[in-house]
């Protein structure tokens, strides 16, 4: 049973993967025979990773047609990013009224990251770090289910990112941009400074929205 349970966790990772890269677009149907073998696992373990990955709305299911990758309509993008707010303003009051300059340390890492996929260019890889730096916000607050919560979110903001994948050529000046407004974001987190802090998340969240949307 662990086993079998390994297996899913790993496929529903592996296709996630496939997702939020754009390996898998958006409206791409999901031939399950040619991605069992591609993972290397049997489809019984594959058909519950994919109906893990529907409940996390990344997949559609359509009756004798299969999972296809859902498609964010602009209504879906704003739902997702007002959400996304709402959440992200939680988080930021745990944090500062629980202030620990040591929680941040996580995203030094995630940083690093951040910078050397930029600097190859390496847009996937540069999401990954984007999406993995607001997680580690919400995991600094120490509450468990808030970071669920937002996990699944991520992850559906993430299809709407890889929707842009196949159409934006990113430079490498680009993505350093971008790698400067979450240093800016973690510079606001260790002031400790409330204010700033809300203000510099809402004017990134709000950049983020008008990129997605534009």
């Amino acid at each position: 049973m662990v086993v079998q349970e390994s297996l899913v966790a790993m496929a529903a990772a592996d296709v996630r993967q496939l997702i939020v890269t754009g390996q898998l677009p958006p409206g791409a149907r999901v031939h399950e025979p040619p991605l069992a073998e591609q993972l290397e696992i049997s489809r019984p373990p594959l058909r519950e990773a994919l109906r893990i990955l529907e409940s996390e709305g990344l997949l559609k299911q359509t009756p004798r047609r299969g999972y296809r990758v859902v498609e964010m309509t602009d209504r879906d993008v704003e739902e997702i990013y007002s959400l996304r707010r709402t959440l992200e303003l939680f988080a930021l009051d745990l944090i500062v009224a629980n202030y620990d300059a040591t929680v941040f340390a996580p995203l030094d890492e995630v940083m690093d990251r951040m910078r050397e996929a930029a600097a190859a260019n390496d847009h996937p890889g540069v999401v990954q770090a984007n999406v993995d730096f607001h997680l580690g916000v919400v995991a600094a607050t120490g509450h468990s289910r808030l970071l669920d919560s937002y996990r699944a979110l991520m992850g559906q903001m993430q299809v709407s990112m890889a929707a842009n994948l196949a159409t934006e050529a990113k430079s490498a000046g680009d993505l350093a941009r971008g790698c400067e407004r979450h240093e800016r974001l973690l510079a606001s987190l260790r002031s400790g400074d409330k204010e700033r802090i809300i203000k510099d998340f809402d004017e990134h969240g709000e950049r983020d929205y008008l990129n997605r949307t534009r």
